[in-house]
């Protein structure tokens, strides 16, 4: 039998008790401030990746409009859920993808809040177990959701060439099953040994629907080669999970997440919370110069750098979400 990391009784008292303990426990007798750590792994992230503030989407931004407008009369119950879901996706499309075409940032941003709906509204649909299932076989029992996420994803087809686009849709399904492993209590509870180490990037690869936005970047008008971008796609997926995962994880430590890559990670090598932090902060910096040196010098290049200073503005500027905002970064 594989050795367990930590024993089953270590486990829940150290890493499933409360992140605050956690990380305060890391540090010399607490004399240490453990948000002022977190600000400054965060500062000199972004000052790596050469940031540049982005300005928040208002709400007079076309796409924003257009966005709000279509959802309040469909699926829109008053939840003020909804208002961070159109201003998280409209500025992931605007950021992110600000030299694309209007009616792909919008296709981009109508992705993104379909997306968002079945993962923190998954409860409303018959069984999200099903959900991909109906997807394919043209079920419309969930109602018009279901068409419209379905029309969604058929008008990649339109914007893409057939590689990304298959890409872009077999992603976002695969991301509902990411979605069932997250909340499947059997899943959440398994003992976990040091052969699984692979299991984080496995799970944080089925939820993210990373690899939909990073083909995103490469629209069919763009008249690229997929031989441009397609040897580092792996490294601009790992980016973009990474870079949320690190982003979020003030948040999701306040929240008491103890379920999510960095802690994962953390249990299953059995180091320090700050120092697995530490450690995807460096392998997305890496991961981040290897795109940087095959995209330079071709046209994809001013994509990718706009993609990664939009991706880190969509955390900085949507403050409710991701909460850096009490950083004063």
């Amino acid at each position: 039998m594989a050795a367990v990391v930590l024993p089953e009784t270590e486990i829940q008292q150290t890493y499933f008790q409360s992140p605050l303990t956690l990380i305060r426990d890391e540090f010399d007798g607490g004399k240490n401030n453990w948000v002022d750590t977190f600000k400054e792994i965060i500062t000199k992230f972004v000052k790596d990746l050469d940031y540049r503030p982005e300005e928040p989407i208002t709400e007079d931004n076309p796409t924003y409009r257009a966005l709000r407008s279509e959802f309040l009369m469909k699926y829109d119950n008053g939840n003020e859920f909804y208002d961070q879901m159109y201003r998280t996706a409209v500025t992931m499309a605007e950021l992110s993808y600000r030299d694309h075409a209007p009616e792909i940032r919008l296709e981009i941003a109508r992705f993104t809040c379909f997306l968002l709906h079945v993962d923190d509204l998954g409860k409303s649909f018959n069984t999200l177990e099903g959900l991909q299932k109906r997807i394919l076989m043209g079920d419309n029992s969930d109602g018009e959701f279901l068409q419209a996420f379905r029309k969604n994803l058929i008008g990649f087809y339109d914007l893409y060439d057939p590689i990304p686009a298959n890409s872009i849709t077999l992603a976002a399904i695969s991301c509902i099953s990411g979605m069932l492993l997250e909340q499947n209590d059997a899943v959440r509870g398994m003992k976990l040994s040091e052969s699984s180490k692979s299991w984080p990037n496995y799970l944080r690869s089925k939820t993210g629907c990373s690899e939909s936005y990073a083909y995103m970047l490469f629209p069919k008008s763009l008249g690229l080669e997929m031989t441009t971008y397609i040897s580092v796609m792996e490294d601009i997926v790992f980016i973009t999970n990474a870079a949320n995962d690190i982003l979020s994880f003030y948040k999701e430590f306040l929240g008491g997440e103890t379920d999510t890559y960095i802690f994962l990670r953390a249990r299953i090598t059995n180091k320090p919370l700050v120092e697995t932090l530490q450690l995807v902060v460096k392998e997305t910096l890496e991961a981040n110069d290897r795109v940087t040196k095959t995209l330079q010098s071709t046209d994809a290049y001013g994509l990718w750098k706009q993609y990664v200073n939009g991706y880190l503005g969509l955390h900085f500027t949507v403050g409710v979400r991701y909460r850096l905002n009490e950083l004063e970064l």
